[in-house]
C-alpha cells in the first residue's frame, strides 16, 4: 500500500500545539478532528477509521492504489478490513511525521463553520498555527460528524480520482464504485468548491470531475 504523504501536507505546514478547544463537546467537528489525529498518532487504527466517513476512505484508498474495482466494491459494501486500515493509517502516520517533523497529534485544531453542499451538511474545521497559515479539514454529517478524506484531499487529489473513475470496468463492480462517486465524491467536491479558498483552476478541474462522475 502506498504511503499517502500528499494527504494534509498543508496541515503539516501549520502543525503546532494540539487539540480542540476545551469548550467543544466531544461530538463537535473540532473535537472529532482532534480525536482522529490523536487516534492516528496512538496507532489506535479502529478509532482512526471510526472517526472518518468510511466510504471516502475507501475511495481514497482505491484511487491512490489503483485497486481492482471488485476490491473497492467489496470494501464499500463491507467496510475496510482491520489489516487494510492498519496498513493505511500506519503509513499515513509515519509519512506525516517524516514530512512535518512532528506528530500529527500536535495539530492545532480551531473552530468550524457549517455549510450545505451536494445535499449534505458539512462543517469545515480550521487547523491553524499562525494568522496567515491555515488549512481546512472537512467533516460530514452522517448522523454524527466524521472526517471526510475526499473533501479534505480535494485540492491535490482531483487527477487520481478522475483517472480511477475512467479506469472502472463496465460491470457490476464498476457500477458500484461509480455510484459511490455520485454519493461520496460529488458532494465532497461541491463542499470544497463552496467553502472557497481554492483557485479557479481547482474549481475548473473539480467541476469537470463532477460532470464526469454524474454522467
Amino acid at each position: 500500500m502506498k504511503t499517502l504523504i500528499p494527504l494534509f501536507l498543508a496541515l503539516a505546514l501549520v502543525s503546532a500545539a494540539c487539540g480542540a478547544s476545551e469548550e467543544d463537546p466531544e461530538s463537535s467537528p473540532p473535537a472529532v478532528v482532534a480525536g482522529w489525529a490523536e487516534a492516528v498518532e496512538a496507532r489506535d487504527f479502529d478509532a482512526a477509521t471510526g472517526a472518518v466517513f468510511e466510504p471516502s476512505m475507501v475511495i481514497v484508498l482505491a484511487a491512490e492504489n489503483n485497486l481492482p474495482a471488485a476490491e473497492t466494491a467489496a470494501m464499500l459494501a463491507d467496510g475496510v478490513t482491520p489489516a487494510v486500515a492498519a496498513a493505511y493509517w500506519s503509513s499515513f502516520r509515519d509519512g506525516f511525521d517524516a514530512f512535518a517533523g512532528r506528530p500529527i497529534s500536535t495539530l492545532n485544531v480551531g473552530a468550524s463553520e457549517e455549510l450545505e453542499a451536494g445535499d449534505v451538511r458539512w462543517a469545515v474545521v480550521t487547523v491553524r498555527a499562525q494568522e496567515d497559515a491555515s488549512a481546512p479539514v472537512f467533516t460530514r454529517d452522517e448522523g454524527g460528524w466524521f472526517v471526510d478524506l475526499v473533501a479534505s484531499l480535494a485540492p491535490g487529489f482531483i487527477e487520481p480520482l478522475a483517472a480511477y473513475l475512467e479506469s472502472l470496468p463496465a460491470d457490476a463492480d464498476g457500477d458500484a464504485v461509480r455510484q459511490a462517486y455520485v454519493d461520496v465524491v460529488i458532494p465532497a467536491l461541491w463542499a470544497a468548491i463552496d467553502a472557497g479558498g481554492h483557485d479557479d483552476d481547482f474549481t475548473r478541474r473539480a467541476l469537470a470531475l463532477i460532470e464526469a462522475a454524474g454522467a
